[in-house]
């Protein structure tokens, strides 16, 4: 992995990554343990804690500092009991990352109300209550930063993804609407508008088209099109460090171009 920041950019600063031991989170977890911060990752099941244990050893075999904690964002008692948690064992959160997030790739018509409720709870509803929680830690400090990871899809659509880029088109407006509201704490919001990345969900879809049209994947000419999750980290530590202490309500695109081809 390319050293992008400083390794004292975070230095002393602790920061929750929903999803951090998989896919996109895994970068952010990564990148932001490089640049000095403290990872605390949420993972969403038992069965999950092993993806996180691995981010974790890595994140130490490099002189870094990673825990991780158990909650299922898509419900409200958790995501509130676990922020409580970990301001008593780490003493405050300096930076929430929600990045966790499901998308069940179905067609419009065959989207049930568990499946839609779902992605709303996981999606949206799970980021708007860790925030609450994590707001009431930060305000008294006068200083902290969050991070949403929406989708560039919420501005241009996908195949199979309404009941997905409904909600990450809500945690946009969430971004935007939480960042006025908290705009005199001191505390920062922003979202980052996510294009294609290399994850395992992503590179199934991708083969699923394949099979479906018989047609490969195809780059965009001159652009990057697949992105690593990595690239997600680089843009976070910028949003959650002092380099961006005047930047909050912004939705950064960081999608290859995604947006504008």
């Amino acid at each position: 992995m390319t050293q992008t920041y400083a390794k004292d950019a975070l230095a002393g600063r602790i920061v929750v990554v929903t999803g951090g031991g998989r896919g996109i989170g895994s970068g952010i977890s990564k990148v932001v343990a490089s640049a000095g911060g403290e990872v605390v990752i949420i993972y969403p099941t038992d069965s999950e804690r092993i993806h996180a244990d691995k981010v974790i050893a890595e994140i130490e075999s490099k002189g870094g500092k990673a825990s991780a904690y158990k909650c299922d964002v898509g419900v409200q008692s958790e995501c509130v009991s676990v922020i409580a948690q970990i301001v008593k064992d780490k003493g405050r959160v300096d930076a929430l990352v929600n990045n966790a997030g499901i998308c069940d790739f179905t067609e419009f018509e065959n989207i049930t109300p568990e499946i839609w409720a779902r992605h709303i709870a996981v999606n949206l509803s799970g980021p708007f209550f860790l925030s609450q929680a994590v707001v009431k830690d930060m305000k008294p400090r006068k200083k902290g930063a969050i991070v949403n990871i929406s989708t560039v899809s919420a501005y241009r659509g996908g195949d199979r993804q309404v009941h997905y880029i409904s909600s990450k088109g809500g945690l946009s407006s969430l971004t935007t609407s939480l960042a006025h509201e908290i705009s005199s704490t001191g505390v920062r919001v922003n979202a980052i508008l996510c294009g294609g990345v290399a994850t395992d969900i992503n590179i199934k879809q991708f083969e699923d088209r394949e099979k479906a049209t018989g047609k490969p994947f195809q780059e965009r000419p001159g652009v990057r099109s697949l992105g690593k999750p990595e690239d997600l980290g680089s843009a976070v530590v910028f949003l959650i460090s002092d380099a961006s202490e005047w930047v909050t309500g912004s939705l950064v695109a960081v999608d290859g171009g995604a947006l504008i081809s």
